[in-house]
């Protein structure tokens, strides 16, 4: 071979080794914020699952304040029967 193919030979093997250090080094860039990517997407899997536990609680919450209002309404007429009784309880 003659040296002006030669040098042509390493001239691309230099172009073609620099090309596979940059791709080298973005793949790691990459890979990096894949495993950053993942790792949020788990912690926002557990945020949601805490949020959804948290929902439920909350309407759990709810009807028991509904079913308290109810008996909180009821206690109270059953009051108001028994004052209205009282009231015309005469015990002279």
């Amino acid at each position: 071979m003659s040296k002006p193919d030669i040098e042509k030979l390493e001239a691309g093997v230099s172009i073609l080794l620099e090309a596979y250090r940059q791709l080298k080094d973005e793949n790691q860039k990459l890979t990096l914020q894949v495993e950053g990517l993942m790792r949020e997407g788990e912690f926002l899997s557990k945020e949601q699952d805490f949020a959804k536990g948290k929902l439920e609680r909350l309407a759990e919450l709810e009807v028991a304040s509904k079913n308290s209002e109810k008996d909180k309404k009821q206690v109270r007429e059953k009051v108001v029967y028994l004052l209205e009784k009282l009231e015309k309880f005469d015990l002279t």
